[in-house]
């Protein structure tokens, strides 16, 4: 069958099928050179001195790059032990912590003067095109530094998603050094320039800040933001001045960057617990709507080793599309704590976030009956056990959210593992050296011995091995073409895995679509083409 010349209408459908793949591969993005020079350790984070034209950069490094290695740029690196900047230091610290690079090149004392924005365009074209860092660019800075985040922006706006202002100043009228004439540009003129990108502005304020007065910065800025429907979130904070710089608090902050950066609005509910770990807590967004609407649930990806919750997939479509959504964090195989196989951990928590969401349901204004899931890599490996596996509700518990169904209705996953087991990954692709984690073995060679063994565990987890003719509509995307019993550059996200699932279910007698670069048999161009479709089904 051969796709429909008639599709979905909208733009944004191949710029997100691009995005689930990127977000699918845990954050690879092309070949990138290593950071030069002598590692050091910045309040537990690890710190290299790049030179750029002649300029010394400071670029901290997190232990896992996000997904498409976002940063952060900006004129300071911030002293934890100076009290008046300690919560800014801790937030650059924290960003790095979620996967993000934080970027410093002083600017001297020529804020927002054209030379010290050009600075910063030899550092973004460095970073970008030689250390492989995202395309886009989030800012943040303090007090003066303002001039220069809003006016490389305002020139570069199609490069940044986010700007972190704290007391900082955008006019030069009000600059605490004294009244200068070099950059011009008003409150209006930048958002102008700014809020037509979707550059999204968190400004935090001090009520009683003379040196960076509100009134003269961060208010105009936010009512001609308004006024053009740009995103700028305000926090007032009533009893301070312009010091300390930075929230105690790290999370209004950082959440809000955090799903800014991914082109995402700031949930409904946000960090929901359905169990007592950190992790086990869900973010949902509502549709707009008077009835109950379907529900999409997102499970990230990252070997079950890395990622969060806040590193989804752009979900404008899914919300314009009257579908509500959820995002699921779970504890990481290192965070499973003496659960055995470790890879339940991650599992187990998936089926009881959906639990907790159904429970939900009346609160939050969606359909029990219609929740679908998408996500890529081990969290599409997680969506497909949830798509495989026997209900798992029971109905007599005497806990509400465990009598709730684990079912789905519809599945899309991108680059997902479809198998754990290891002879079988062998037979498809020869130098796979992924899963052994999951059961506790620390290499594919003693995964392999193991086998025998654990072969209970394989009939229990494996998605190939659970599939059977009650399975929902499933979709399956990879980066590239499938090419069984052959070596694969990127053999954890090999279509072979694609291929045997897509026979199988085809077997069984279940809708599956599978897509790669050059398939002509998918009728959706996307993931989430599909899920609309199938959600929205009468």
């Amino acid at each position: 069958m051969t796709r429909p010349k008639k599709q979905i209408s909208s733009s944004n459908f191949p710029l997100l099928h691009l995005v689930l793949v990127l977000f699918a591969l845990g954050g690879v993005s092309r070949a990138e050179e290593p950071f030069p020079g002598a590692k050091t350790d910045y309040h537990g984070v690890t710190l290299h001195t790049v030179t750029v034209s002649g300029e010394k950069a400071s670029v901290l490094v997190p232990n896992r790059a996000g997904l498409g290695r976002p940063w952060f740029l900006g004129a300071s690196l911030y002293s934890a032990s100076s009290a008046s900047v300690a919560f800014m230091a801790r937030t650059q610290i924290e960003l790095v912590k979620r996967g993000f690079h934080v970027v410093v090149l002083p600017l001297g004392n020529a804020f927002g003067e054209p030379q010290a924005t050009a600075k910063w365009n030899g550092l973004y074209q460095e970073m970008t095109a030689k250390y492989g860092l995202s395309q886009k660019v989030s800012l943040m800075g303090i007090s003066e530094e303002g001039l220069s985040i809003a006016r490389w922006a305002a020139e570069n706006p199609a490069k940044v998603s986010c700007l972190y202002m704290d007391k900082a100043v955008w006019g030069f009228e009000s600059r605490p050094g004294g009244r200068h004439d070099a950059g011009k540009g008003s409150p209006a003129d930048l958002a102008a320039k700014l809020a037509p990108h979707h550059v999204a502005v968190v400004y935090v304020a001090g009520a009683k800040d003379d040196i960076v007065p509100v009134a003269e910065n961060g208010a105009p800025m936010q009512a001609e933001y308004q006024k053009l429907g740009g995103i700028f979130k305000m926090i007032l904070r009533e009893n301070e001045g312009h010091h300390p710089h930075g929230l105690e608090d790290l999370a209004p902050v950082v959440d809000f960057l955090h799903y800014r950066t991914f082109g995402n609005p700031e949930p409904t509910v946000k960090g929901a617990a359905y169990g007592p770990h950190p992790k086990q807590v869900v973010d949902f967004w509502k549709a707009p709507s008077d009835a109950p609407t379907p529900l999409a649930v997102y499970i990230h990806g990252g070997g079950w080793m890395g990622g969060d919750r806040f590193s989804l997939t752009p979900i404008q479509p899914l919300l314009k599309a009257g579908i509500s959504v959820a995002s699921v964090g779970y504890r990481l195989i290192s965070e499973a704590d003496g659960v055995t196989p470790p890879v339940q951990a991650p599992l187990g928590d998936a089926a009881r976030a959906l639990q907790f969401l159904r429970s939900k349901a009346g609160e939050w204004n969606f359909r029990k009956d219609r929740v679908g899931s998408w996500g890529g890599s081990a969290g599409g490996c997680s969506i497909l056990w949830l798509a495989f596996h026997k209900e798992m509700a029971d109905p007599e518990n005497a806990d509400p959210v465990a009598r709730e169904s684990t079912r789905l209705l519809c599945a899309a996953v991108v680059g997902a593992q479809t198998s754990l087991d290891p002879v079988q990954m062998r037979e498809w692709t020869p130098n796979i050296g992924y899963g052994g984690h999951a059961f506790g073995f620390k290499s594919f060679a003693s995964f392999l011995e193991n086998r025998a063994k654990i072969q209970p565990w394989i009939a229990e987890y494996s998605p190939y091995a659970l599939a059977d003719s009650t399975a929902p509509p499933i979709y399956l995307r990879y980066a590239s073409a499938p090419d069984i019993g052959k070596e694969f550059k990127d053999p954890t996200h090999s279509a072979n895995f694609g291929v045997k699932m897509h026979e199988r279910l085809r077997e069984l007698g279940v809708e599956s679509e599978l897509d790669f670069p050059g398939a002509t048999e998918p009728r959706h161009r996307s993931g989430f083409e599909f899920l609309i479709d199938k959600l929205n089904a009468p």
